[in-house]
């Protein structure tokens, strides 16, 4: 069963420089994840959890600065216990275009049993995408929201 549009979590998904001007007046959560141990300065009003993770932007599970499975464990393990308490996930990459958008298809396929808009507009990364719905898979058995059969 979906959940309404209303009880839907708003994914922001921003380029680093953009993230810098994200505000919200309910609460909200944060992953920064970037190439280099640089990561830009979010603003704390209502920000009940921020995630910072460095790894490259490349499509190769063997790049050693590729998204790990640790990583993405640490995403997931970010994600369950917040969820309930914000309106917002902020995620943001430097450009904002395929890491940022991967985390954000993958969490909707999790917690929504689609995708989103995010292939049709952006051009998300298909390791980080993989690497969350594998983890998400095992941690439910193989089956259910996270499983990644079929895609």
């Amino acid at each position: 069963m979906q959940p309404d549009a209303a009880a839907r979590k708003h994914f922001e998904v921003r380029s680093a420089r953009n993230a810098e001007f994200f505000r919200s007046d309910q609460p909200w959560a944060a992953i920064s994840i970037s190439s280099r141990a640089d990561h830009p300065q979010l603003d704390a009003r209502n920000r009940v959890g921020l995630l910072q993770l460095v790894f490259f932007d490349t499509a190769d599970p063997s790049h050693p600065q590729a998204i790990t499975r640790s990583q993405a464990d640490a995403i997931l393990d970010f994600v369950e216990p917040i969820w309930e308490r914000v309106e917002s996930l902020l995620i943001h990459c430097e450009i904002g275009l395929s890491r940022s958008p991967a985390v954000a298809a993958a969490l909707s396929r999790i917690y929504y049993q689609e995708e989103g808009p995010w292939f049709q507009f952006d051009f998300p990364n298909r390791l980080v995408y993989r690497r969350l719905l594998e983890a998400a898979a095992e941690r439910s058995g193989g089956a259910g929201p996270g499983s990644p059969a079929g895609n």
